[in-house]
């Protein structure tokens, strides 16, 4: 992980070592999101493998709920979620992880069916709830999260974060729910982000139409000064 983040890492590895982890966390601030949903990734990583970083294959205590092709998170998704969850870990000591990124499109009965989980989580479960804004979530479900506050990066620690997910073993689901939040999230300010917007509709248009490599597609996105761009 970025420098920028030694604080925190420092901080979530003690709690951990001392059995202090809240069971329920919001990720929140202005940056674009992929920062927050990768520390989130990396601590799931930590707990179960005791390394800090973006893992390299997927994890067995983990699950990441992600908006669907509407932009939703819907109950069944916190059903699924809550399973998980109740499920015995490999051992004792082992964590569950569960990450909701983009928890902003949380349906109302889903936020009510999150705030049941979180008020009576299961042992050995953390859920890390990952939005822009803490004013996103019901007042009676953002109340009983734990705050993190992730402030605005530069554009070049944005891209090199980014960049961790391109150093892992990512899945070509993973590959077009990045490009589905990162388009939904840019354009919420078509006129600011225009230029990464066209560049982001592009790629996923050449994805649809042709039998090209999504992880190339990714990257030329993420670093367009990289010789693997495509004009």
């Amino acid at each position: 992980m970025m420098s920028v983040y030694k604080d925190k890492i420092e901080h979530f590895k003690k709690l951990a070592a001392n059995n202090k982890l809240s069971h329920a966390y919001l990720f929140f601030g202005e940056g674009l999101g992929e920062e927050k949903f990768v520390f989130a990734r990396s601590l799931a990583n930590f707990l179960e493998n005791g390394k800090f970083g973006v893992p390299e294959r997927m994890l067995g205590e983990e699950l990441v709920v992600s908006p669907n092709e509407k932009g939703s998170i819907g109950i069944d998704d916190i059903r699924r979620l809550k399973q998980f969850l109740w499920q015995k870990t490999s051992s004792e000591k082992q964590t569950r992880t569960a990450i909701i990124k983009g928890a902003e499109n949380m349906t109302s009965e889903a936020q009510n069916s999150a705030l049941k989980i979180v008020e009576e989580p299961p042992v050995h479960s953390l859920i890390i709830f990952i939005a822009n804004n803490e004013s996103n979530l019901t007042p009676a479900l953002s109340s009983r999260l734990q705050k993190i506050y992730f402030p605005a990066l530069s554009n070049k620690e944005e891209t090199k974060t980014a960049g961790d997910i391109l150093d892992s073993e990512i899945s070509e689901e993973e590959i077009n729910l990045f490009f589905n939040d990162l388009i939904g999230r840019l354009a919420k300010d078509p006129v600011k982000n225009f230029q990464k917007l066209k560049s982001a509709l592009r790629r996923l248009a050449f994805m649809k139409q042709f039998n090209v490599n999504k992880r190339l597609q990714l990257k030329t996105l993420i670093c367009p000064d990289s010789e693997a761009a495509i004009n």
